[in-house]
């Protein structure tokens, strides 16, 4: 039931993994958003930094899927955004020139896996893949294990939803988020000149039903938040990651053994000098209970990495 929200979010995902827009911020996300994933496919194959990333997401990601399903991701997806709201579930807005045919196939591939509802939404249609979604849903992507609504009524969109009141809602506003604006309590959002992936959480959104985390790390359990960007930077790609932690002594304590952890692999002579080259350019920041990372990598010494 969930294939086609797990093909466009796997696509997305493969290349680190947004909406019509850029870049999003925090306001731009509903206020009950648990997580978040941004990721534009358009930029990464027309920046500097992200092109040989793009190719090689081209080469090991996107022949595959062609070769199977006759889809061509690389010309046809722009840009994803995905993201889940506490007490419902997960959304993905896809943007992209998707072709009625790939349109076609993806139908046809979702009602393999099982029963297809048609419906109707004030003059704009959708379906729903599986049984009746009557209760709150999973945020995680098994939230669409049993069901998914699916829709490409809106022009250049394909929507994905686990509630049939957030596709209602996506198609009322033409596919547009409806974001919470600013508000206290809004998940961390990192933004930069040229955003290639944005990604967050808030951690106790993930709590399991009896209300655990199920994480085996320290680290995990004590960070409220934590945030991901991939950006171009002058024909780099510059990465950064920040972590909120739940009091300044624990952002202190993760700091101290990121930062040993680096010293110590940075001399490491078993790793491949461009590994050792990228810790060194790592550098670790504590303002109050934040932690941040951040590092740039050359694309070239990346592409060689990811072949090894």
């Amino acid at each position: 039931m969930r294939f086609i929200a797990l093909f466009w979010l796997a696509a997305a995902s493969a290349i680190f993994a947004s909406s019509a827009s850029a870049d999003i911020a925090s306001r731009d996300l509903p206020g009950d958003t648990v997580w978040y994933l941004h990721a534009n496919l358009g930029d990464l194959r027309d920046s500097d930094g992200g092109s040989e990333l793009f190719q090689w997401f081209e080469n090991e990601v996107a022949a595959e899927v062609r070769e199977k399903t006759g889809i061509d991701l690389g010309k046809e997806v722009d840009t994803l955004t995905a993201f889940a709201t506490s007490g419902e579930s997960i959304v993905l807005v896809v943007d992209g020139p998707l072709t009625k045919a790939t349109q076609d196939k993806l139908m046809a591939m979702a009602a393999s896996k099982g029963p297809v509802d048609p419906r109707t939404h004030k003059g704009r249609d959708y379906f729903l893949f599986g049984k009746e979604a009557t209760a709150t849903r999973n945020v995680l992507l098994d939230g669409l294990e049993e069901s998914a609504y699916v829709s490409f009524a809106v022009p250049g969109k394909a929507i994905v939803t686990g509630m049939e009141g957030q596709m209602q809602s996506l198609l009322d506003s033409g596919g547009i988020i409806t974001g919470a604006g600013a508000h206290d309590g809004a998940l961390l959002v990192l933004s930069a000149n040229k955003n290639l992936v944005q990604a967050g959480m808030h951690t106790k959104g993930l709590l399991n039903d009896d209300g655990d985390d199920d994480w085996e790390s320290n680290i995990l359990r004590n960070t409220e938040q934590a945030a991901l960007l991939v950006a171009e930077q002058g024909g780099n790609l510059a990465v950064e990651a920040r972590l909120v932690s739940v009091d300044p002594k624990m952002a202190q304590a993760i700091g101290a053994i990121v930062n040993g952890l680096l010293g110590l692999q940075s001399f490491n002579s078993e790793l491949p000098v461009e590994i050792r080259d990228v810790i060194r350019n790592t550098r670790v920041g504590i303002l109050e209970n934040t932690l941040s990372l951040s590092t740039v990598l050359d694309p070239a010494v990346l592409m060689r990495l990811l072949k090894q």
